[in-house]
């Protein structure tokens, strides 16, 4: 495994940590150490198996913990169990509906949805009230922020779900990573950007999402 695609999972880690809420010193712990790995001319997989990479200044005892199990099994365990859990999307969607990350997933489970889509048509059958701590004045609430969906809305950004599902798409495409707004997690997204390979420049015009996004985002 190379520094970038160490990097890349301990970018991805601190989103979802994000995402979830977590202590802000951890996500940024791991934020810079993503950033310092993808700067290090050494290979870091060698310093993991040769316990060196604590060598590395701001690479603590957990950070360490968390690039072992990456170098020996491919993969941070917590990391794919918050991907499993957490989907941007619905996270987005509830915000809009006036849900913190925490809370939007408690009532995913209650409900036993995973998807915007199921999140939006519970609410529109009533079944909110089934969930333990939504009372009527809390779910006449939401009701109220979901019929406001469709009203138009200023055209300076993209909701977060929205956002999430257009660049994701293009990174997926050109084999990059999510950057920007979306990737800082803002409710409203104005700076859509991907970072990605030179060579993928030339795949972006032939992409089904480039007229959209290019009058969309800037960078």
């Amino acid at each position: 495994m190379d520094n970038g695609q160490i990097a890349d999972r301990l970018e991805a880690f601190a989103a979802m940590l994000e995402l979830a809420e977590a202590n802000g010193y951890t996500i940024r712990a791991y934020r810079r150490a993503a950033e310092l790995i993808r700067g290090t001319a050494v290979p870091v997989e060698a310093l993991v198996r040769s316990g060196r990479v604590r060598e590395l200044r701001g690479i603590g005892p957990g950070i360490e913990a968390r690039l072992r199990e990456l170098i020996e099994t491919g993969e941070i365990a917590e990391l794919a169990e918050l991907e499993r859990e957490l989907s941007p999307a619905l996270i987005g969607f509830g915000r809009y509906l006036g849900l913190g990350a925490q809370r939007s997933v408690e009532i995913a489970r209650a409900l036993d949805v995973r998807t915007a889509d199921e999140l939006r048509e519970a609410v529109v059958a009533g079944r909110l009230r089934d969930v333990p701590g939504i009372g009527p004045k809390r779910e006449a609430q939401i009701v109220e922020a979901l019929a406001r969906e469709g009203e138009p809305r200023p055209a300076r950004g993209l909701l977060l779900n929205q956002a999430w599902e257009l660049v994701g798409g293009i990174a997926e495409a050109l084999g990059g990573v999510v950057a920007g707004d979306v990737r800082r997690w803002r409710d409203s997204c104005e700076h859509l950007a991907v970072v990605a390979p030179p060579a993928a420049l030339a795949q972006f015009p032939q992409l089904p999402q480039s007229s959209l996004s290019s009058s969309r985002a800037s960078g």
